[in-house]
């Protein structure tokens, strides 16, 4: 079970203790949902996976008395990001609320649990166990924090706790959110709901006009709004069937996505869940409610102008690409003029990142560099010489290649992607696309596109990865500033040992 990333095991009738070694051997876990069963005792000991970072216990059935580094690994390396531990019988520790409890956590939920009646918000902030908007403060990754339906009847807080606190604090159905505050303070933790009295001296005549007028007023916007929700519902339709169409006939079958399951994946396409920005849209992380985590590419509208049939021809290109070195596309969402394609998710940044000089860079070894360069070249022949038709990506570079964390390779990003004629070796294009520093030197100049397009970047790429810089770089000397250049100076001096860095 070592190599055993996720367990779901939610919605089941399993009774019973978890015994206390059940995932001693799955040190590679990343995603655990034990929710909605009837166990009992207290929770499995977690402490040997350091790779959790979605775990739902939430109405599993343990007990006792909970603190999280009693049952969850705490050390630097650890990414535990979401825990629902909501509707059980447990206790939380008194040493629950420390500074060094949370770690990286992003959402916690402790709804209808034990809790104390009182909530000191004031102490959680100075603590840092808050994300805070003023960056001189201690902040943690916290951006959610339920504690709904428990007993919760007083806060403590202060002026800078409301200020600076951005932790979205979940209160509802505490007794507190039930009670009236006079202090506004206190109101900005709990809806209100306020009932202006209206005088009772109106006359009759003034009621009547105002009822008919608000009536007929209401009518008119109930008719305007069934009749946008008609057209919209109609072409609706329309895409659908084109959609369920164009699916048929080429015989796949990705997942239709709806605007609002990707929203609140995304929560909202949140900029905290961004993993990185391209010339054709944005990435963001998202997390299905069954836990799995995929990548969310929203597409630029100025780059949707492309009709819907085109659109649909690249879901089904990229959807029958299927290789362990191409990051595989899992589904897509239209909605109007607003496209998204959703991706597989590749936990462990790419490599302009992890060896270029980003902020998650590290000293890779040369048989990790190999392994990098080797599932590169596997991939793009995948694309030249097995997909039909052959595709040229047009934009290899360090950036769209994605590493897993054994750093195994993806290659990503296939907006620049040209479909090659079968019987052609070369063809013209008007628009040259790609980035500079990649570029072969006949398309940059003449637009002769070939499959030695990608293979040009390629070798760009090796060169990068085995300098450990990027192809361009204004930090150096000039005659070191292009990668490409000062290589070749060097292997025509006989000195290409000054390369390996």
């Amino acid at each position: 079970m070592v190599y055993l990333e996720t367990t779901r095991l939610g919605r089941n009738r399993f009774e019973g203790p978890v015994p206390e070694r059940a995932f001693e051997t799955m040190t590679n876990l990343f995603d655990l949902d034990l929710s909605s069963n009837k166990f009992n005792g207290t929770l499995p000991n977690l402490t040997m996976i350091h790779s959790l970072r979605t775990v739902n216990l939430s109405r599993s059935g343990f007990t006792g008395s909970f603190l999280i580094s009693s049952y969850f690994s705490r050390t630097k390396n650890n990414i535990l990001s979401v825990l629902d531990i909501s509707h059980n019988p447990v206790t939380i520790d008194q040493n629950f609320w420390n500074s060094d409890e949370l770690g990286s956590l992003q959402e916690l939920y402790l709804d209808n649990i034990r809790t104390d009646p009182t909530l000191n918000i004031s102490r959680l902030y100075d603590l840092g166990l808050l994300m805070s908007n003023n960056w001189t403060a201690k902040s943690s990754t916290l951006t959610v924090l339920s504690l709904m339906n428990n007993r919760i009847s007083n806060i403590v807080y202060d002026a800078k706790s409301i200020v600076d606190m951005a932790t979205v604090i979940r209160l509802q159905g505490n007794p507190f959110s039930k009670s009236p505050h006079s202090d506004d303070g206190r109101k900005m933790f709990c809806a209100q709901t306020c009932i202006n009295s209206v005088p009772k001296q109106e006359s009759n005549l003034k009621v009547t006009i105002i009822a008919v007028v608000v009536s007929v007023t209401s009518s008119l916007i109930l008719m305007i709004s069934l009749a946008i929700l008609f057209h919209r519902h109609k072409k609706l339709k329309q895409y659908q069937v084109l959609v369920q169409q164009k699916f048929e006939e080429f015989e796949v079958k990705p997942t239709i996505f709806t605007h609002s399951q990707l929203r609140t994946a995304t929560r909202d396409f949140h900029p905290d869940l961004k993993l990185g920005e391209g010339a054709f849209g944005r990435v963001y992380k998202g997390i299905l409610p069954n836990g799995n985590v995929m990548a969310v590419k929203l597409l630029f509208p100025q780059k949707t102008s492309k009709g819907l049939d085109e659109f649909l021809n690249e879901v089904v290109l990229l959807t029958g690409m299927k290789h362990r070195n191409l990051v595989n596309l899992r589904g897509c969402c239209i909605r109007e003029q607003q496209r998204l394609l959703v991706y597989e998710y590749v936990d462990n940044y790419d490599v302009d990142q992890v060896l270029l000089g980003g902020a998650n860079k590290a000293d890779l070894s040369w048989p990790v560099r190999w392994k990098i360069v080797l599932g590169v070249a596997r991939g793009l022949h995948y694309l030249h010489a097995l997909a039909h038709p052959r595709i040229i990506h047009r934009d290899i570079k360090a950036s769209n290649i994605l590493l897993t964390k054994n750093y195994d390779t993806k290659i990503a990003d296939f907006g620049l992607a040209v479909l090659f004629p079968d019987e052609q070796s070369c063809i013209v294009t008007k628009h040259v696309a790609g980035t500079k520093g990649y570029l072969a030197p006949e398309y940059a100049s003449c637009g002769r596109l070939s499959d030695k397009v990608d293979v040009y970047s390629f070798g760009v790429l090796c060169l990068e990865i085995v300098s450990g810089r990027r192809n361009i770089d204004d930090s150096y000397p000039p005659g070191e500033m292009y990668l490409s250049k000062w290589v070749w100076d060097l292997h025509r001096q006989g000195m290409r040992q000054r390369l390996w860095r």
